[in-house]
């Protein structure tokens, strides 16, 4: 048997007994998340993607009025403010959704593709067929309150070459 095939002694530990573990210095480094962006970076960068969505459209941009209410809440008023934003900037309004949050509906309030109306809006913006090129909200809270999950959302947006209008910017919340 050649020294190559042949097991040297001492290099597996005997059935039952567990390695000790790595020094510290000898770990791999855990991948920290890149960090926020502040909140004006983030209106910049979707200031951005919707001047690029606005010079795609020919025309006005078709968007989707969107809000979303809490329990009890009168989606009337927000919608109000966003239809005024969009005739303030000659944008299209060719859709009003609202979703409305049950009491302890916080999966939904943090993330925004599990609501109907806010996935059917995306629906809307992602379908070649579909006019709609851009959603008008109150906040980024309407969105989310996360903040990582909004720059996935801005993300998105601009793949899309969709655009993303808030009648209170990012540092207004």
């Amino acid at each position: 048997m050649s020294t190559l095939t042949r097991p040297r002694a001492g290099l597996v530990p005997p059935p039952g007994r567990v390695l000790p573990p790595r020094a510290r210095a000898l770990r791999p480094a855990t991948a920290a998340p890149p960090p926020l962006k502040d909140s004006r970076t983030l209106a910049i960068w979707r200031d951005g993607i919707n001047r690029a969505a606005l010079a795609r459209s020919r025309e006005a941009l078709p968007v989707v009025l969107y809000t979303l209410t809490g329990p009890g809440g009168d989606p009337h008023a927000d919608l109000a403010a966003a239809q005024g934003y969009a005739d303030a900037h000659r944008l299209l309004v060719v859709d009003r959704i609202v979703d409305f949050l049950g009491v302890g509906d916080q999966a939904c309030a943090d993330s925004p593709e599990l609501r109907r109306g806010y996935a059917r809006t995306l629906h809307l913006m992602g379908d070649p067929s579909s006019p709609v090129g851009g959603l008008v909200t109150i906040s980024q809270t309407a969105v989310t309150r996360v903040g990582r999950l909004y720059e996935a959302q801005l993300a998105l947006y601009a793949a899309r070459s969709a655009a993303l209008h808030l009648v209170r910017s990012e540092t207004e919340i």
